[in-house]
């Protein structure tokens, strides 16, 4: 019974590992070689008529450390232990047995084990027949890891070795000693897929194909890893791939150093090409992560597979309202058409003075108007369910789908209006409100210059030293002047309630940069270059008198009640020359000269006002006339550089420029390009300056600008 004992305890650990060698990279191969000491009544080193002398063994162990408990580790092992005794006779015993104990580790490539041990062995003694005895012991050992598959090892070991007393017919004490060993350790790595890194979880959020950009610095989900590593593991490098949307693999994370069965949590990031744009519909596609990382000194590499949603071109969330601006494709070229087609038909109107982006802006409203662009609410995708709820899925038309459609709802119509005004340099934003967004576009005014500039600034914004006009875009068929009206009234009311979001798009662009969308090529219908200038005209006219209806009536007020004098027309002419009601200025400028043939400031302004209609010879007989009167006077030098220049007096311009830098260097440095010598560069900025003037006014003692 005793020796089936003994034989069920020497075979199972071979069953047992046998089993676990799915797992083969925690399991490792102990050679101990050794000096065995014998201790106890039997030993010679205690008692000189002791049986047993200092011998030796060697054994095998294998030993397997749980992942998922890693400070315990189970053992089985075979040893041979050779015990001389005076007699010249040795005992040999062969034992096989099964431990259990504790890896404790101590430092990064050292750790400490602690176990105990127990098994059968075979005793055979000179000419004696063999016999089968259990045993007992235990071990204390350190383990220095020299590379991921080998170590050295020393340590020392009690056994106690019972034997059969046949006569007594119990156990007693066949041979108990210590030893001490110096060996090594292997341990196996499989053949494919190491598995000493542990992926815990994975959270990835549904690709957006409009921000492919925005992933290669923002995160679309994280990863969660578990080091099961027996030490740290250093340059832990985290790879991301789709392989159809992307050109190679991206390094996501670089973390150098996790600790063993330390877990560390890792941002996923991608760089997607813009294939991406391509989808129509959502698609789930395969992607894989790979981790690299180095394990006492070796490089290791872990692949984990995971399907990923991308969503389709048009999807957004409003999370972050700043998204949209992403949808802003100023640079398509449907766009590109539609605006600078209308723009160019702006600008050839003449110069008038009223700022140009004001004026670019209303024709393009009133482009679009003619156009036949709709506002028409989504019922699958509007503004106001997805603005209530953060991941709400939004279907938003970029700016040529909406000129395609010829509709859109608020938030593809703000769209389009700010691509349109991108597209020729006018800055944008937009404004949110609870279950609504529309838009503003810049003056490129600060707000003292547009005090000076505009009579009326109540319906204007003012944010950072900025001047904005907003917009209420779904109102196109109404025309710009309601839509400008609206979205005055629609920001104030939102102000007061504290509820107002305002978000320049040249400032979403740093984290939600415009995607390279196109939709083939469209061939619009664009409108008649007449009906846009009829309709232009006509709200810029009646912009204008709404504008300056209350100072007409000021100024023809003080005219009867106190006399017609040259100051208060000459303020009046200034009124109508701001806004490019010229023939009006003309007559209110020379009404003042009548009254004043010294009135140089009003000379000046005549100048001024034939320079603008490009009548250079007629505007420097003006500017002369004010030098005689007032040589020295900074706006009449200005005047004369300005007028040689474009008559192309270079050399007098030049030098007329150099006093006025003597004279007034700020005022020098708004015509900067006459002292230039660049042909080429002044030439492109005279162009861009002919609508910038400044008027004295004498009557109010200030210089208005434009």
């Amino acid at each position: 019974m005793t020796r089936k004992i003994t034989l069920i305890i020497v075979f199972l650990p071979i069953f047992l590992f046998n089993s676990w060698s799915q797992s083969i990279e925690d399991f490792a191969v102990h050679f101990r070689p050794g000096v065995e000491i014998p201790i106890g009544e039997k030993s010679v080193l205690t008692d000189q008529n002791g049986t047993y002398k200092i011998g030796g063994s060697t054994g095998i162990f294998g030993q397997y450390i749980f992942p998922r408990l890693p400070l315990l580790y189970l053992e089985g092992h075979i040893n041979v232990g050779l015990h001389p005794t005076p007699a010249q006779d040795i005992l040999a015993l062969t034992s096989a047995g099964m431990g259990l104990g504790f890896d404790l580790r101590v430092a990064d490539a050292l750790s400490i084990q602690l176990g105990g041990e127990a098994g059968g062995s075979l005793g055979f003694f000179g000419s004696n027949e063999a016999a089968g005895n259990p045993y007992f012991g235990g071990t204390a050992g350190v383990i220095l890891d020299l590379s991921p598959g080998f170590a050295i090892s020393a340590g020392g070991s009690y056994r106690y070795h019972m034997g059969w007393d046949e006569t007594a017919e119990s156990y007693t004490d066949l041979y108990q000693g210590v030893a001490g060993w110096l060996g090594t350790v292997l341990r196996f790595n499989p053949e494919s897929g190491r598995q000493k890194l542990q992926v815990l979880d994975i959270k990835t959020e549904p690709i957006f194909p409009v921000f492919f950009g925005y992933y290669e610095d923002n995160s679309f989900g994280t990863l969660t890893i578990k080091n099961l590593e027996n030490s740290s593991i250093s340059n832990v490098d985290v790879y991301f791939d789709v392989g159809e949307y992307m050109e190679q693999p991206v390094l996501t994370e670089s973390i150098s150093s996790i600790g063993r069965n330390e877990e560390a949590d890792i941002d996923l990031k991608a760089l997607f090409t813009s294939r991406v744009m391509n989808l129509t519909e959502s698609a789930k596609v395969s992607s894989e992560i790979r981790i690299d990382y180095t394990y006492l000194g070796e490089r290791f590499s872990y692949t984990y597979p995971h399907t990923v949603r991308i969503l389709d071109r048009n999807s957004m969330t409003w999370d972050d309202d700043r998204k949209a601006a992403s949808f802003v494709t100023s640079r398509d070229p449907s766009v590109l058409i539609f605006s600078k087609n209308t723009a160019g038909i702006i600008r050839d109107l003449g110069k008038n003075p009223l700022n140009l982006n004001f004026r670019i802006a209303m024709g393009l409203f009133e482009t679009l108007k003619i156009y036949g662009m709709n506002y028409v609410i989504d019922p699958q995708s509007s503004f106001v369910e997805a603005s209530q709820d953060a991941l709400f899925l939004d279907y938003l038309q970029f700016p040529s789908q909406s000129l395609i459609y010829r509709a859109g709802d608020c938030d593809d119509l703000s769209i389009l209006f700010a691509a349109l005004l991108e597209s020729v340099g006018i800055e944008t934003a937009f404004i949110t409100v609870p279950g609504h967004i529309f838009m503003a576009f810049s003056l490129g005014l600060s707000p003292n210059e547009a005090v000076k500039e505009f009579t009326n600034t109540d319906d204007f914004i003012f944010i950072e030293d900025g001047t904005w006009v907003p917009l209420e875009t779904t109102m196109i068929q109404e025309g710009f002047l309601k839509s400008f009206r609206t979205g005055a009234k629609q920001w104030r009311d939102a102000v007061a309630k504290e509820v107002n979001g305002f978000f320049p798009i040249h400032r979403a662009w740093e984290t939600y940069q415009p995607v390279g969308f196109n939709s083939g090529a469209l061939s619009l219908l664009f409108p008649d270059p007449d009906d846009i200038i009829e309709n232009y005209t006509t709200n810029l006219d009646a912009y204008v008198s709404q504008e300056i209806r209350a100072q007409v009536e000021y100024f023809e007020s003080r005219i009867r009640n106190r006399g017609d004098k040259p100051g208060i027309r000459n303020s009046f002419g200034i009124l109508y020359a701001r806004y490019g009601l010229f023939d009006k200025a003309e007559e209110q400028f020379l009404a003042a000269i009548n009254l004043n043939r010294s009135a140089h400031n009003t000379m000046v302004n005549l100048g001024n006002l034939y320079f603008l209609q490009d009548d250079m010879h007629g505007a420097l007989e003006w500017y002369e006339k004010a030098a005689a009167l007032a040589p020295d006077n900074h706006l009449v030098i200005a005047g004369i550089a300005r007028a040689k220049f474009e008559l192309e007096d270079y050399q007098a311009a030049q030098d007329e420029y150099s006093r006025l830098a003597e004279v007034n260097p700020e005022m020098a440095a708004n015509y900067s390009y006459i002292g230039n010598t660049n042909s080429s560069i002044v030439r492109a900025a005279s162009a861009m300056d002919k609508g910038k003037t400044f008027w004295e006014d004498d009557e109010e003692n200030e210089e208005g600008e434009e």
